[in-house]
């Protein structure tokens, strides 16, 4: 009976061993030759080397590609993700204003969804303010592997479904003057960009490619604001890691940037009393790590300081992250 009890504990003993084990092979471990335990160092400025670069190339959305033949003739594109851009005749040129004709290639983005916004970086935000978008669009020219541009005078009419249509939305354009804080800028050219609202669409008219955005601002009006960062743990640097606000209720994404005074990665201003999920994605060595974790904005009832949300990002694969990225 003796021998029993202690096969039957030995049993038992082993079941709970593999099975801690099994709940601790999605947490970081460094590798052993770190004596030192991982990298917890933060870096002023980012290199395209760094592991937190190869992480956005490797999310990086590809655009649709189509091609165009440049004449006397209207040209049209129709993607199969519901957006139309036509191009009025003799639309391309070189830099130096000089009509091209022939087949021009076209690379196209149409972003609606906001885990899209993080695979391309491009939180709605303009400055410190926040933007609610009904679309991103992102259009370039290129002819024989050169980049090219639209000629003088040109504007093309860019045309997409998006229910329910909000006719308070307004043309902001993209400024990439700085990788690292992609921000949206109100539109400076009133006359040759404008938008249209229909009942089920929004048609676009304008002179400039890149990146657009069909957007209002959020009214902060009468509401308090709070900046949120991310609780996690120490080896998730600047380098290596990635994280954003999720507006739950509206398509809205801030990104949180990485602050070396504090080390945590922290928002703009978001308005309190909204639901959002914090994401944060990571690249440490060969592994990828995602944690995401729901809260409601609110002031610090202790000061003004930050709103906190502690993250625990889980070792996933690529596809799964993407995967989660697609249900936002």
């Amino acid at each position: 009976m003796m021998n029993i009890k202690k096969l039957i504990f030995v049993f038992f003993t082993g079941i709970f061993l593999v099975t801690a084990c099994q709940k601790n092979t999605d947490i970081f471990v460094p590798d052993p030759g770190q004596l030192n335990g991982p990298d917890t160092s933060w870096k002023s400025i980012i290199t395209v080397n760094m592991p937190v670069s190869v992480l956005k190339n490797n999310l990086i959305l590809q655009p649709y590609q189509d091609s165009i033949l440049v004449n006397s003739n209207i040209a049209s594109i129709v993607t199969p993700f519901g957006i139309q851009v036509n191009f009025p005749p003799n639309s391309c040129a070189t830099a130096a204003g000089q009509i091209i004709t022939g087949k021009v290639q076209v690379e196209l983005i149409l972003v609606k969804k906001k885990g899209d916004m993080i695979r391309l970086n491009q939180p709605t935000m303009y400055n410190d303010s926040l933007l609610v978008t009904a679309g991103q669009i992102f259009i370039r020219l290129k002819k024989e592997g050169q980049t090219v541009q639209l000629a003088p005078n040109v504007r093309i009419n860019i045309n997409y479904v998006d229910l329910p249509v909000n006719h308070q939305m307004k043309l902001f354009i993209g400024d990439e003057s700085n990788a690292e804080r992609f921000n949206w800028l109100p539109n400076p050219d009133l006359v040759n960009n404008t938008i249209v609202a229909g009942t089920q669409a929004y048609q676009v008219y304008t002179n400039r490619l890149r990146w657009i955005s069909v957007a209002q601002l959020y009214d902060v009006t009468n509401t308090s604001r709070v900046h949120v960062a991310v609780d996690i743990a120490s080896y998730f640097t600047n380098t290596n890691t990635m994280a954003f606000t999720v507006f739950n209720d509206m398509r809205s994404v801030v990104a949180m940037h990485g602050d070396l005074n504090t080390r945590k990665f922290i928002s703009g201003k978001l308005p309190v009393g909204k639901q959002i999920t914090v994401v944060v994605i990571s690249k440490q060595g060969n592994d990828y790590y995602l944690g995401y974790k729901t809260a409601t904005t609110a002031l610090s009832t202790t000061g003004p300081v930050n709103q906190l949300v502690q993250v625990v990002p889980i070792k996933r694969s690529l596809p799964e992250i993407l995967a989660y990225l697609s249900s936002l």
